[in-house]
């Protein structure tokens, strides 16, 4: 029997993501007869038909659902023995998919990436933002290799090394009666109309750990498919209140913005920036060194932690 090659099992995977053979084309930047002519020269090898195939869609067939998802660990399996081979070199090389959630991403994300850079000058960043559920997931199936998060959350039997503690900022408008105080009580949360974000973002389980924690359950609002960015702009032009996140106050409470911080005398309140990879990867040892680096990077991102 005639062996599939690696890239002819990679063009058909990408043939299912996109659910088109012209759209698959275009992202692989190859011609779509081209790619026709290896996912049929693949078909013949294996003596299956992958794909239903009609003008307006194409979609894998029984049989190539299974091939499909032996082809995906195929290829993952191919990745890994590459990268085997070069952390016996001591250095990261190739592509590195690191992934941050939502209310890290603009903030942190760039200084991580600077330092990554200068630790693995031949390393390829591929960069997402995912939120926490789907970097969890994307880490253990192999899809992202690194994730920045906060924590206290399920990373299951991922590797988990603690970067430092963010402290969170009580955000209200330039002329809220709160924005003169500082070292705020904790309690101050239960006499605000606090904004949060929707249920599936760990910022708001955490917002309310810590409202909780301080025993100020006062009331609060979720705003659906907002971001922390759009919170502070509906607390400037209100009488309501969001949490930010250390890292993020330099950003959406800069002079201007009309928004101010206040610190809260319980420095307890806030949230644990992760890093998070697998055990299993053979890159781990060079991740962990890298963490370790990281831990500066976050405390100077990161004021009062």
């Amino acid at each position: 029997m005639d062996m599939p090659t690696l890239r002819q099992l990679e063009y058909a995977l990408a043939v299912a993501e996109h659910g088109h053979f012209g759209r698959a084309a275009a992202a692989l930047h190859i011609s779509q007869p081209g790619l026709s002519a290896q996912v049929r020269e693949l078909e013949r090898r294996l003596g299956v038909v992958l794909f239903e195939r009609s003008r307006s869609t194409t979609r894998p067939t029984p049989a190539g659902v299974e091939v499909l998802a032996r082809a995906r660990r195929l290829l993952a399996d191919a990745a890994d023995l590459v990268r085997v081979a070069q952390s016996h070199e001591g250095a990261v090389r190739g592509p590195v998919r690191l992934a941050a959630i939502p209310t890290l991403a603009p903030y942190l994300l760039p200084a991580v990436v600077v330092e990554l850079r200068r630790r693995w000058p031949a390393v390829e960043l591929e960069l997402a933002e995912l939120r926490t559920s789907d970097l969890v997931a994307g880490v253990v199936d192999a899809e992202v290799d690194l994730g920045l998060l906060a924590t206290p959350v399920d990373t299951g039997d991922l590797a988990v090394r603690d970067l430092g503690f963010e402290p969170f900022l009580l955000a209200v408008a330039a002329g809220h009666e709160l924005a003169g105080s500082d070292a705020l009580p904790a309690t101050a949360l239960a006499e605000v109309d606090l904004l949060l974000l929707e249920d599936g973002h760990c910022l708001r389980d955490h917002a309310l750990a810590a409202c909780r924690l301080a025993g100020a359950a006062g009331s609060h609002r979720d705003v659906r498919n907002a971001s922390l960015a759009v919170l502070s702009q509906m607390v400037a032009g209100s009488d309501a209140a969001t949490l930010l996140p250390a890292s993020a106050a330099g950003v959406e409470a800069r002079p201007g913005s009309g928004v101010v911080t206040r610190s809260f005398a319980e420095r307890e309140l806030g949230r644990t920036v992760s890093m998070v990879w697998r055990p299993s990867d053979p890159r781990a040892p060079l991740f962990a060194e890298a963490a370790d680096a990281l831990v500066d990077v976050v405390a100077v991102a990161t004021p009062g932690g």
